[in-house]
C-alpha cells in the first residue's frame, strides 16, 4: 500500500524538525510539493511508483519552491527521511549525505532522479 500525504502532514513534520516555526510563504509551493508527490498518470495510476521517488519529490520541490520562509532544506529532507520510514523503507545515509544532497538540490546539481537513486542507495539493509 502506497502511503499518501497531504499539507497537514508536511506541517506535522515541519513543526517536529525545525528550532522556530518559520512562517508558510507560499501556500501555493505546499499545495505543490503535494501534488507531485502524488500525481497520477490515470486516475488511480501513480506516477511515481517507488517509494525513493516519492520521498525525492518531497525533498527537491520543497527545496527548489521554498513554501517556507526559512529550513526549506531541513523541511524537505526530514519529509523524504519520514516518507521512507513510514512506507517501511528506513534510510542509513552516510555522515553528511543529507545535507549534501539538499545542497545540490539548490544549486541544481541533483535533479528528481539523482535525488531517488541517492534515497534508494541508501535504504537500510
Amino acid at each position: 500500500m502506497i502511503l499518501t500525504i497531504d499539507a497537514g502532514w508536511i506541517l506535522g513534520i515541519q513543526a517536529a524538525n525545525v528550532p522556530s516555526d518559520p512562517r508558510l510563504r507560499d501556500w501555493g509551493a505546499l499545495h505543490a510539493v503535494v501534488e507531485r508527490h502524488r500525481f497520477q498518470r490515470f486516475a488511480g495510476e501513480i506516477y511515481y511508483e517507488e517509494t525513493p521517488t516519492r520521498a525525492a519529490s518531497l525533498l527537491h520541490t520543497m527545496v527548489l519552491l521554498k513554501p517556507f520562509e526559512d529550513y526549506n532544506g531541513i523541511i524537505g529532507a526530514a519529509c523524504a527521511w519520514a516518507y521512507m520510514e513510514q512506507s517501511g523503507e528506513a534510510l542509513a545515509p552516510t555522515p553528511g549525505g543529507m545535507a549534501q544532497l539538499v545542497r545540490d538540490v539548490r544549486e541544481k546539481e541533483a535533479d528528481l532522479a539523482v535525488v531517488a537513486k541517492r534515497l534508494r542507495s541508501w535504504k537500510a539493509r
